[in-house]
């Protein structure tokens, strides 16, 4: 299920054979979204986030990774992407931005560092208010694109994912309770640092 909404955020992003991408959260979301990225045949995706553990999960699976605590993302990802225009000059060459994170900061980089052409698509619960530079968005021709649960076509293509053995899904699973241990699984799934996907067996 989770799974479906990450491939559906990825699809909202009208992503092309041999574009960019970086998303933003390095969850069970964020990481389904990378995945089907590359699946719709997006040449280059990067996932950022602040936990080492789940960013080595991330790159196990062949994906190159960025803290946003530790790492330098403007160079990180100009090293990465290339370069391209901006309105303010050049900038990392990304055609998608995925907010599977919810952190005010993540907007806040695109309308900055996005560059002209480039599509922000937002999955993560977010309640908060927003002013946006319209005047900005219209002459940087960026788009911003909400993307929340999933359609059937995002569960056909999931399940086609899950199959072609591309990537090691199951490795996402880190931790497994049973069910009369489930106040234990909890505190372990809030653990970012040390757990990603916790799952409780019936």
């Amino acid at each position: 299920e989770p799974f479906t909404v990450g491939c559906r955020a990825a699809r909202r992003s009208l992503p092309q054979a041999g574009e960019t991408a970086i998303v933003f959260g390095c969850g069970t979301i964020g990481i389904a979204a990378a995945i089907a990225l590359k699946w719709f045949g997006v040449k280059k995706v990067m996932i950022c986030d602040i936990s080492d553990f789940r960013l080595n999960i991330i790159k196990n699976l062949g994906f190159s990774v960025c803290n946003m605590e530790t790492d330098d993302y403007t160079k990180v990802t100009k090293e990465y992407f290339g370069e391209a225009h901006a309105l303010n000059g050049l900038t990392a060459n990304i055609d998608i931005f995925i907010d599977a994170a919810g952190a005010e900061s993540i907007l806040n980089r695109f309308m900055n560092s996005g560059k002209i052409g480039s599509r922000f698509v937002t999955v993560a619960v977010n309640r908060a208010i927003r002013n946006l530079d319209l005047l900005h968005i219209t002459y940087a021709q960026k788009s911003i694109i909400g993307s929340g649960g999933y359609m059937p076509e995002d569960v056909k293509d999931v399940i086609q994912i899950m199959k072609s053995g591309r990537w090691n899904i199951e490795s996402i699973i880190t931790h497994e309770f049973p069910l009369e241990k489930i106040s234990e699984a909890i505190q372990a799934a809030s653990d970012t640092q040390n757990a990603l996907n916790v799952v409780i067996k019936f």
